[in-house]
């Protein structure tokens, strides 16, 4: 079965899972994770995993797959503490050879281009300057018409990744509340706050401007 439009291709991983101290619950944690954004986010191939503590899945649009790698990322470094993950998104035609098998298998640029960004990703996030990257994207060469802008897609996507590198565990439960659609006043409760902390708390970590931007980019409150 071949997709006939192009979509939005992700690939994940967990960063250094295989030195986790309890790989079963990483992966129940792993599991309950991509059950939550294929729950918000209805992407057009599921989220599931794949080799070892890798996963990957389709969207309908970049702005989509952009914004299921932040709720993925954040999800999982609440529910496991200092536990963070990588990404790649492609763009471009996928074939499916058997849409049954667990992981599907499955090929084509869409995903050649997402391997090569996730690979990418990792070669960035070895720099010291450019640690803080945790998700490139690049559309397939050989899609037609006219693919995403990649460099804006990027550009957009590391200072994203460097706003979220910069806040402490409270201010990403909260931007993570805030996409979920929690209110203001739920996070200071859950928090033990005041509704004025996390207000201030949103404006000052940079979640608010996280928030506008993937709205921006075509993305909605999941």
């Amino acid at each position: 079965m071949d997709s006939k439009q192009p979509i939005a291709t992700l690939i994940g991983d967990v960063i250094g899972s295989r030195e986790h101290v309890d790989r079963g619950n990483l992966q129940r944690s792993l599991s309950a994770v991509l059950n939550l954004a294929n729950e918000r986010l209805k992407p057009v191939q599921p989220l599931e995993l794949a080799v070892g503590d890798e996963f990957q899945g389709g969207f309908v649009d970049v702005a989509a797959a952009a914004q299921a790698t932040l709720l993925l990322r954040l999800a999982l470094l609440v529910r496991e503490a200092g536990t963070d993950s990588r990404y790649g998104l492609g763009h471009g035609e996928v074939t499916v050879f058997d849409q049954e098998r667990v992981p599907v298998s499955q090929d084509g640029p869409g995903w050649w281009s997402a391997r090569a960004a996730i690979e990418r990703t990792k070669i960035l996030a070895d720099s010291p300057r450019t640690s803080f990257v945790r998700a490139c994207f690049g559309p397939s060469p050989e899609e037609p018409g006219v693919p995403p802008d990649a460099a804006a897609v990027e550009s957009f996507l590391f200072c994203r990744d460097s706003i979220v590198d910069r806040m402490n565990d409270r201010q990403r439960r909260l931007l993570l509340g805030l996409m979920l659609g929690s209110s203001q006043a739920q996070l200071a409760a859950d928090e033990g706050i005041t509704q004025g902390a996390v207000s201030q708390s949103l404006r000052r970590s940079g979640a608010f401007a996280i928030d506008a931007a993937h709205t921006r980019l075509g993305g909605t409150s999941v």
